[in-house]
């Protein structure tokens, strides 16, 4: 997941008691101050520009501020100077007036819902798919097949992609006519090279299949997975036909205010797969002998391009006019247009930024070819792995992002270096015991959701080692993230891209290394990917505290280690321990009928223990990482219960 897509749920900031702490290279300052400085009292303006997700998402209103009204306007005035019941003096049809700060809160805690339920949707969808294809040949055949619609629908045209937040960035900045008619031209623009590209994808499918899996066609079984692959990627095309205008879709309803609807859409593909995989269970239970395994992969294939048609369908009918005539669109003068430029100026640079970060699963995946079950092992462990990683780089990440643009300036970077080297001891100290306790209980975890029908206990295993060489490699991945939010603060992107292009390579050479001369095979591939974000921790590091002539000490972090390992040990311990109590306990005092949710409170109650185990700890040696965890979870906490008072007044 990219850093542009996280910033989309807002943002936090803590209060600092001490404005102006001296500047020592020890780590005396993390025991005196235990709260991150997120807003200096002096507030230079800084002298670069974020990239433009960063700045959309810390100036949008829906992060619950005011906007600025001028003294002389009425309420329902926003201040440019026209009231809403009047248009601009530029010709720009004036736009409604802000919703209330209530109002506010409300939307942005159903688009924080709807988010949730898209995500707990997509894990039914792959406990679902597990069930029905297991990590056999016909999975093996959808991961790869499934890449170019994967990359079209998700990382390109899905919620929060390149396509997304160009669009309603430039849209927003339009009057409400000129959107609709750049938003038009879009879509049209969009579906042309969308067929263009379907067709090309259609008729090479299987060329396309060969290049970005040669491992299919090694032997003559597998044969039979390329040819299953083949047929999927070519059910899969209106994926890619129509990827680009359901992102233009999405800009359209952001820029109108509408964020509900793209936060709840990726959610259709789960559905119609879920109700494609039920579909097939229930014919092949009339017949079993005509609807085989490879017919699986039809169904599934077929599902996902009817959930990205659903998507589609639900735009045009949101923001269609039936009886409005549609604007012609001149195809001589498309270049002509001064918004097509401005929008194209920034939505290739995007894209380009996007490929990159594909390239590294493309390379996992090329590999993966070449060892039985690996693509459906690591999709299956990668997912599994990212869910935590996801919630906690929210947790941790947004609430500091203000802090790094406001101390940009060099005179700020003492408090920029003890604001970031708090910040990755807060790191630590929250990923540390999810790690430790995930890669304890990886086993009980993989069966317990994934382990039914088709998906048996070698699969089970299997995943789980997978699911543990991804986790060793996740508290650099926060790190990483944090690094980056710095890197952008301080109006760095070229650094980061270098960083990018050098771990692709890095990671095609480990991985020919882990499957070609080591033998490692799917767990090489894996432990491939931890390696490198530990790389690229490392070369952000160097590069970041050369930019910052030396500043950021890595000693006051690094005395800390020892303790934070002998605590992950006694977490480990206690979590495997607490798991096979509760386990026997359980298990001896229930049904087979709740076996599963006996499974469930075993690994639940084990993980809890298995955290406050590695907390108790740092509590009782009076860690200093500790109070600056106590001092985010009360900003949460405040948080979260003026969202409840504002819920309950409403």
């Amino acid at each position: 997941m990219s850093l542009s897509s996280k910033l989309s749920h807002g943002v936090a900031s803590l209060p600092h008691p001490h404005p102006h702490p001296h500047h020592h290279h020890s780590n005396a300052h993390l025991l005196r101050s235990p709260h991150l400085y997120l807003r200096p009292q002096t507030s230079p303006k800084p002298s670069f520009r974020p990239p433009l997700p960063l700045r959309n998402t810390l100036a949008s209103p829906r992060l619950g501020r005011r906007p600025r009204r001028s003294p002389s306007l009425p309420r329902d005035s926003v201040g440019g100077g026209c009231s809403s019941e009047q248009s601009c003096g530029d010709g720009r049809e004036h736009d409604p007036p802000p919703i209330p700060s209530n109002g506010l809160l409300r939307c942005a805690t159903l688009v924080g819902s709807a988010t949730v339920a898209s995500k707990i949707l997509g894990l039914v969808r792959e406990i679902v798919l597990a069930a029905v294809i297991g990590v056999g040949p016909v999975a093996t055949a959808f991961n790869h097949a499934a890449v170019l619609p994967r990359f079209s629908t998700s990382f390109l045209g899905g919620v929060n992609g390149p396509i997304h937040i160009t669009v309603a960035t430039t849209l927003s900045k339009l009057p409400k006519e000129n959107r609709k008619v750049l938003s038009e031209k879009m879509h049209a623009f969009m579906l042309l090279i969308g067929a263009v590209l379907a067709v090309l994808t259609y008729i090479y499918s299987e060329d396309l299949v060969s290049f970005s899996a040669p491992g299919l066609q090694v032997s003559p079984e597998n044969n039979l997975m390329k040819e299953m692959c083949k047929t999927q990627l070519k059910l899969m095309t209106p994926c890619i036909f129509l990827a680009g205008s359901v992102g233009v879709g999405f800009g359209h309803l952001t820029a109108e205010g509408d964020n509900v609807i793209p936060s709840f859409s990726p959610a259709m593909t789960s559905i119609a797969i879920i109700a494609s995989c039920i579909l097939y269970m229930l014919m092949r239970g009339l017949d079993v002998s005509r609807f085989n395994g490879s017919l699986a992969g039809i169904f599934i294939s077929s599902g996902a391009s009817v959930g990205t048609i659903l998507q589609w369908i639900i735009q045009v009918s949101l923001y269609a006019k039936p009886k409005k005539k549609a604007n012609f669109i001149w195809w001589k003068d498309f270049f002509k247009d001064k918004d097509i430029h401005n929008l194209l100026s920034l939505l290739l640079p995007a894209i380009l930024n996007s490929g990159l970060v594909q390239i590294a699963s493309l390379t996992d995946l090329y590999f993966s070819s070449f060892v039985p079950g690996a693509a459906a092992g690591l999709s299956y462990a990668f997912i599994l792995a990212m869910a935590p990683l996801g919630i906690l780089s929210s947790i941790i990440i947004l609430p500091v992002l203000p802090a790094f643009s406001t101390l940009a300036e060099p005179s700020m970077w003492v408090r920029l270096q003890e604001n970031l080297e708090k910040a990755i001891l807060l790191c630590l100290v929250i990923t540390m015991p999810v790690t430790c306790t995930f890669c304890v209980l990886a086993g009980p975890i993989v069966s317990m959701l994934f382990q039914r029908r088709m998906f048996d206990s070698s699969a089970s295993l299997f995943v789980a080692s997978l699911l543990r060489c991804y986790l060793i490699g996740s508290p650099f991945w926060i790190i990483r993230e944090l690094f980056a939010a710095v890197f952008y603060s301080l109006g760095d992107s070229k650094s980061l891209l270098l960083i990018n292009v050098t771990a692709i390579v890095l990671n095609g050479i480990l991985d020919w290394l882990s499957v070609t001369v080591l033998g490692a095979g799917a767990q090489g591939l894996a432990l491939s990917t931890s390696c490198v974000t530990a790389f690229s921790v490392l070369a952000l590091f160097l590069l970041l505290s050369k930019k910052l002539k030396g500043a950021v000490n890595v000693r006051a972090i690094g005395v800390f280690l020892p303790q934070l390992l002998a605590s992950c040990a006694a977490s480990g311990f206690v979590a495997s321990l607490s798991y096979r109590t509760l386990r026997s306990f359980l298990s001896a005092n229930t049904t087979a009928r709740f076996c599963r949710l006996a499974e469930a409170a075993s690994i639940s109650l084990a993980g809890l223990l298995g955290m406050s185990s590695f907390y108790f700890s740092l509590l009782l040696a009076d860690f200093p990482g500790m109070q600056i965890l106590n001092g985010l979870l009360k900003t949460v906490m405040k948080r979260l219960n003026f969202v409840n008072d504002v819920w309950t007044n409403v």
